[in-house]
């Protein structure tokens, strides 16, 4: 649990920001049963009997008496302040941005039905699936290239106009590449048949164990991706092999990410999308659509209840047993993902406009794109990189990246710490380890990918 606790550590000659304090943070405070803060001394102490060599310190030491009389009396208003953040947190996440996200997809998807050889399904899901192989490649290949030239530092004006356009672009791109593999899997294979169904994503669900990229099976509300200037362009590819040094087998990565672990995922999803369609009410697609939204929902709840245990079994775990509980954890994850969204894309092929459904594509096409951008989280409709199973320090394997307004709180303590020569310290549910991942941005495997927080700067000397 995250617990506040404003300490009297000073800031002398640097301004220490959240990051940084996070950094200093002793290794045996993971044990520590209570709060503990950091002391800086500047200046020696110097006693009439000998005069210690001047030596600047930083040391772990526990509160005096009276001050932990008053962060015991403080405990009970912690917990509730932590609380309502993680609340705030996943209800941002399950009621605003998810349906948001789903909205657009279904916008985007049924419009490119209508505009992109709707006569003909197989050339239909050909001309999408390369427009979506093709144009992941690009931007993956190209994210060097928008990295050294598009910055709000240089062009402020110019970088806002790029990145929302390629946000806007790639989103395309991101949903043609799903449509195209989802539907020449359903040209290929049988979509009446449960047998022919399950078979195919059995195969797919083991491919994905085999080359530990389950992780990638995840989407919102499990996930809200910031539009940040520090990885805005970034995506990920499996085996993490720098193109500079190594264009070949770059390309190799590249190709393999995207045609190979990305079309096992959108077979996944398709296989049990469709075993839903065919054993959930299927003379009637209302009460089908309920029936998922209810069941993505209260597994959606059911894996945020059981998080904050996932993330302890995997701080004291490691190796195979490790990678076991959170390909589980993952499959919960999954499963409450695909369901969430196939209840709120059914219910708004039923309720929006049934009876004009361009008006509804466009719709659902336009509005959750530019709500998602005033909320500065567009890139969340976003299907980018590959995450391996398992891979992070500690609970970092089963982090769920939907830290918004924790990460808003954070940004406004840093400022704040800047800004005060001689300031309180944070508040210690920022510097608890456990939490330490949401100041972190050196590891890219996250499903959250992204924060409000900069960068790490250069490590400050505290004297």
């Amino acid at each position: 649990m995250l617990t506040t606790d404003k300490g009297s550590s000073h800031c002398h000659g640097a301004s220490v920001t959240d990051q940084q304090l996070l950094q200093h943070l002793h290794p045996q405070a993971q044990s520590h049963p209570h709060p503990v803060r950091l002391q800086m001394h500047s200046t020696p102490t110097i006693t009439a009997t000998a005069t210690p060599k001047p030596t600047p310190t930083i040391h772990m030491s526990t509160h005096s008496p009276a001050c932990e009389k008053r962060l015991e009396a403080e405990t009970p208003r912690r917990d509730l302040h932590e609380l309502l953040l993680e609340l705030l947190d996943m209800l941002l996440s399950c009621l605003v941005v998810a349906p948001c996200v789903i909205a657009y997809w279904r916008g985007t998807w049924e419009l490119m039905g209508v505009y992109l050889f709707p006569r003909s399904l197989p050339l239909s899901a050909m001309a999408s699936f390369l427009i979506g192989g093709l144009g992941h490649f690009l931007f993956t290949v190209t994210q060097n290239f928008f990295k050294e030239h598009v910055h709000p530092d240089r062009r402020r004006l110019t970088y806002y106009t790029v990145s929302r356009l390629y946000t806007a672009v790639f989103g395309i791109v991101c949903v043609n590449m799903w449509r195209g593999a989802w539907l020449l899997c359903d040209w290929l294979t049988s979509i009446d048949s449960l047998m022919i169904v399950s078979v195919v994503t059995a195969i797919a669900l083991v491919f994905l164990v085999a080359t530990r990229t389950l992780r990638n099976l995840g989407a919102a509300p499990y996930t809200v991706t910031m539009d940040h200037k520090s990885d805005y362009f970034e995506v990920d590819t499996m085996f993490k092999i720098p193109g500079f040094h190594q264009p070949g087998l770059y390309v190799l990565d590249t190709l393999f990410s995207v045609f190979v672990i990305g079309s096992l995922v959108v077979i996944a999803w398709r296989g049990v999308w469709g075993i839903f369609d065919l054993l959930l009410f299927p003379a009637d697609r209302a009460k089908s659509a309920w029936g998922s939204l209810l069941i993505g929902y209260l597994t959606v709840f059911v894996t945020f209840l059981i998080h904050p245990l996932m993330r302890y079994v995997c701080r004291r775990i490691s190796g195979i047993p490790k990678l076991i509980i959170c390909d589980i954890y993952y499959l919960m994850t999954f499963f409450g993902a695909v369901n969430a969204w196939r209840g709120i894309w059914n219910l708004l092929d039923v309720y929006l406009y049934p009876d004009n459904r361009l008006l509804s594509f466009w719709l659902t096409h336009l509005v959750p794109f530019l709500l998602l951008a005033a909320l500065k989280c567009s890139n969340s409709i976003l299907v980018r990189g590959v995450f391996i199973d398992a891979e992070g320090v500690g609970a970092d394997s089963v982090d769920i990246p939907i830290n918004y307004v924790r990460l808003h709180f954070l940004r406004e303590r840093r400022k704040k710490c800047a800004n005060q020569t001689t300031s309180s310290s944070p508040p210690h549910y920022y510097l608890k380890p456990e939490h330490a991942s949401i100041g972190r941005n050196a590891e890219k495997d996250k499903e959250a990918q992204s924060s409000l927080i900069e960068k790490p700067h250069p490590a400050v000397q505290i004297v």
